[in-house]
């Protein structure tokens, strides 16, 4: 029973749950909820404690998206934005486009540019298999799908 068993959330390739611990998100959700909850607690318990009319309105209308609000918050924060699994592999048929498609980039040897051939690999992960449109987030440590949307 080591550390592993205990805490399996992060953003590691072993960890049973997504949560970014970056500090700067955790300050922003924090935050978030914070602001979220004085507001409702400021408007239920002093903005509209004289009129009935209101405190409908209140329990109908606001409270549910002040909710929804939180667990959308909730939801962004720990869902798995695309992440590449350890071992990935490309499908059968993007091997051929993969493997014809020409990339170009600096060679710092020679000190000009070279095209390369082949499947994309993450050099930060412990050279990972890379889909195409897949970016490596240096908060997560992890390369992310899509990572344009993510951002």
């Amino acid at each position: 029973m080591g550390r592993r068993d205990f805490c399996s959330i992060g953003t590691d390739f072993e960890s049973k749950h997504w949560l970014s611990l970056d500090p700067c998100g955790l300050l922003c959700i924090t935050l978030s909820i914070s602001i979220h909850l004085f507001a409702v607690i400021t408007a239920g318990c002093t903005l509209i404690s004289h009129h009935v009319l209101a405190k409908v309105l209140y329990g109908a209308l606001y409270v549910p998206f002040a909710a929804m609000a939180l667990l959308s918050l909730y939801m962004a924060a720990t869902t798995d934005p695309g992440a590449v699994p350890m071992g990935a592999r490309p499908l059968p048929e993007n091997i051929a486009s993969e493997s014809d498609a020409t990339q170009i980039e600096r060679d710092p040897t020679r000190g000009g540019m070279r095209r390369r051939r082949g499947v994309r690999r993450c050099r930060k992960c412990n050279d990972n298999y890379k889909p195409s449109r897949a970016h490596h987030d240096s908060v997560t440590g992890r390369c992310i799908v899509k990572m344009d949307h993510y951002w």
